[in-house]
Formats: C-alpha cells, structure tokens, sequence
C-alpha cells in the first residue's frame, strides 16, 4: 500500500511538472504570434552579471550562534526576445548562475566560545520567461525562473580549510522562483544595443530536500520548528542585443507572413 501511494504521488508530480511544460510552450506559441501579427521583430543577446547571494531562513537571522557572511556568485548565458513594438516585448533567458553562501557558527558547548567558518555553494541551469516594458531608454522586468540545481557542495572546515564535499542530496534537483529587474540603454546602433541594469531573485519554494531537513543542511543541528530555506540574489548585468529580424505581412491578398533580417 506505501509503495502504491509513493508511486501515485510520484505520477500526479510528472504530470503537474508535464501541464507546466505544456503551459509555458504555448505561452510561447501565443506571445510569438501576437508579435507576428503586430509586425513586431526578433532579437537574440548574450549576458553577463555578477552580485550577492543570500540564504533566506528566519532561523537563521534569530540565532546568535550563527552568522552568514557577505557572498557573491555571477551567471552568464543568453536571450532571445520577441518585441511587439518600442515598448512592449517578451524574453526568453537561458543563463547558467553560481550561487554561494559563507557563514560562520559556533557551538554552545564550546567553552570558551570558539568561531567557525562554512559555506555551501551550487550551480543552476535558469529558464526566464520575463515580460519587459520599455520607456524612456530604461527598461523594467518581471518574470518567474526556473532552476535545476547541479553541483553542491559545502565546506565545513572549523577553523582550518578544507576541500569541499558534495552535498547533492540535501538540496531539491529543481525549483522556481521570481526575478525582477531594471536598467537602461547604454550605447549602441540602430540594430545593436548594450544595456546595463539590475536584477533580483527570490526563490518560491524551499531549496532542502528531505535528506537535507533530516541533516539540518547546512547548519548541522535542528532548530525547534523548521523554517523553509529560500535564495535570493541581487546582480549588476551587463546585456548586448542584436536584432536579428521582424515580421511583415505582404500587402497581397492572403497577406502571408514573412520574416525579414536586418
């Protein structure tokens, strides 16, 4: 009976996970062809962009034992964006990011009391649907992320270095969250723009595994009630954008779509 319900929950999962595939595809279908019917163009960009990282617990920020440190982590990857016109577009992003999280801790039966140092840090693979609004040569975006999460790993090292150790099982394979952001045009050419901006990220959903909430990952000891554990960065980014193309309808009667490059 336990294996029958463990293999109905893992089927209702697929199939939630398939739905929003299938959801964020003809998202895509139906954005594309407004911005066909609109006359709109096609764009592709690569970006860059580096920032802070936090870990989000409220136990954490309560516990005097435990202090997280100032960390940093960057991502990198690229863009295609569909515009309907000068104000108006939707952006598909697929970056790569490095997120780590330093902190120090000490022990309360540790006498006197003695300072630690740790840090867990990770790799994901980001998906971005972002919808953008242009005015003024500045820009503002909102969108939910995807994450699938690749090589943990933490340090827990006391007082002396050591290498770190994988950590894989603590932490989910996948989670979603929300990132917005702003910036402004920076110089360019007609087709081609460099723009600089700012962008922010919030994790919806709690990053710890099972396994992890049995290890009291990465902290190592449980607090009274758990708290869910939730990332948040915060980067400059560095953006170059190429206009590949637009779409026109012929002036015959059928009015056929074309797509033209620049």
């Amino acid at each position: 009976m336990l294996n029958l319900g463990k293999e109905n929950c893992q089927n209702i999962y697929r199939k939630q996970q398939n739905m929003k595939k299938i959801t964020l595809i003809l998202s895509l279908f139906i954005t594309a062809h407004l911005a066909m019917a609109q006359g709109g163009w096609l764009e592709a960009g690569l970006k860059g962009g580096y920032g802070v990282n936090f870990l989000i617990n409220s136990n954490y920020y309560s516990d005097h034992s435990f202090s997280p440190k100032l960390s940093f982590g960057y991502m990198f990857g690229g863009k295609i964006g569909i515009n309907f016109n000068e104000s108006h577009a939707i952006t598909v992003d697929v970056t790569s990011s490095a997120f780590e999280q330093k902190y120090n801790y000490s022990r309360i039966s540790d006498s006197p009391r003695t300072v630690y140092s740790g840090g867990v840090k990770f790799n994901t693979l980001d998906f971005l649907l972002m919808y953008r609004k242009a005015s003024d040569g500045g820009y503002i975006e909102i969108g939910p992320q995807y994450s699938m999460v690749s090589g943990v790993k933490m340090n827990d090292g006391g007082m002396s270095a050591t290498p770190a150790t994988d950590a894989a099982s603590n932490m989910v394979k996948s989670y979603y969250a929300a990132a917005f952001g702003f910036g402004g045009y920076l110089v360019g050419t007609e087709n081609f723009r460099v723009t600089i901006g700012f962008r922010a990220t919030y994790g919806l959903t709690d990053i710890i595994s099972s396994v992890g909430k049995q290890n009291a990952f990465p902290v190592g000891y449980a607090y009274p009630s758990y708290k869910p554990t939730n990332p948040l960065t915060g980067m400059m980014i560095l953006e170059l954008n190429y206009d590949v193309g637009y779409f026109a309808r012929s002036k015959c009667k059928k009015r056929k779509l074309r797509f033209l490059l620049f």
